[in-house]
């Protein structure tokens, strides 16, 4: 069976060839009831577009891409398919790279998708690489996104946590537990995930008028080695213990717990736990790990909007930088010393 054209539903609904290709477009400016029909008779055609003979006519790849900085951490990709089903609505197909928290790597995956001439990219940056980054917005004029950490130095559009109240809100939450001597886990500082996370740790306990330990922060990265070796740090040395951890990602907090496990100390009930961000494995912790509420997708669908915009409208001198942050509330299981989960 012949393949059928633009031309071909133009005859059979009556209407000109641009009409049929605005429709299709889904532009707002064509009657509903004609975009309708229009719809009915491409789908029962079984009419599927030259995307090759669009991109080159419209100068556009109908491609973006994403950069991960994190392999192992599942956020990520649940990011990416909220950023894709998003962008399905467009009609744009995704590249994903990744830059396993190297910046020579993260480079690479910059140029690779500028090499495949991406209509824009929204990037996991591990904070490196601003000079690049800015020249790829002012002189290439290909519209970047940037989620997880800010960089720093860099005009550009991101969506984040809400770092800052989301750790308050966990360290708090310890608080209201009767817990005074609590400590933190956290990633990088050149981060700013990791640094605002602190900043609401501290701001937690400075609100309560409780005393802040040095040896209770430990920085390590967000893997759940990292997690191991903070949690090991923490309670193997002679100084005082902890009462309660702030870990600042749920990656951490599964070396956390193995650690713990391995020093025969029982969660809630010799040292109480709260983690940053919660992840399909959540659940299957013992016990299940109190946390933020999932942001993920939220995240990635507000990174796929804001770089649609840019990617429509890519006049650089009159674009307004937006920086869009997330708020969640918390989500209560029993490592905390809840008795009863509220969601």
């Amino acid at each position: 069976m012949k393949k059928a054209t633009l031309k071909d539903i133009a005859k059979e609904s009556g209407v000109s060839i641009k009409t049929v290709s605005r429709a299709l477009n889904d532009y707002p400016d064509i009657n509903r009831k004609t975009k309708a029909r229009i719809l009915e008779i491409a789908k029962k055609r079984d009419y599927s577009p030259n995307l090759l003979a669009k991109s080159l006519r419209d100068n556009k790849s109908y491609t973006i891409g994403y950069i991960i900085s994190d392999t192992m951490n599942e956020f990520f990709w649940d990011v990416a398919y909220a950023i894709e089903s998003e962008f399905k609505k467009y009609k744009y197909g995704i590249l994903t790279s990744f830059s396993n928290n190297n910046p020579s790597v993260e480079l690479e995956a910059l140029k690779l998708l500028i090499s495949r001439q991406v209509d824009g990219i929204i990037l996991a940056s591990i904070g490196s690489n601003c000079e690049f980054i800015r020249e790829i917005i002012e002189k290439l004029n290909i519209p970047v996104v940037v989620i997880d950490n800010k960089v720093k130095g860099l005009k550009c559009n991101v969506v984040l946590h809400d770092n800052i109240n989301g750790a308050y809100l966990l360290t708090k939450h310890l608080i209201e537990h009767g817990h005074k001597e609590i400590a933190c886990i956290s990633g990088p500082q050149n981060e700013t995930s990791g640094k605002r996370r602190i900043e609401g740790y501290i701001k937690a306990l400075q609100e309560f008028n409780l005393k802040t330990y040095d040896d209770f922060l430990k920085i390590s990265d967000w893997t759940i080695s990292g997690g191991y070796q903070a949690a090991l740090q923490l309670f193997k040395a002679k100084q005082k213990k902890p009462a309660a951890v702030f870990i600042c990602n749920s990656v951490m907090a599964l070396g956390s717990l193995k650690a713990l496990r391995e020093l025969n100390l029982k969660v809630p009930q010799d040292v109480a736990l709260v983690s940053f961000d919660s992840l399909n494995f959540i659940e299957a912790t013992n016990p299940a790990l109190t946390t933020l509420e999932r942001s993920d997708y939220k995240i990635g669908e507000a990174a796929a909007k804001l770089l649609y915009e840019n990617i429509l409208d890519r006049d650089n001198s009159k674009k307004e930088v937006k920086e869009i942050y997330i708020e969640t509330g918390l989500s209560i299981r029993e490592s905390c010393g809840c008795k009863e989960r509220r969601q």
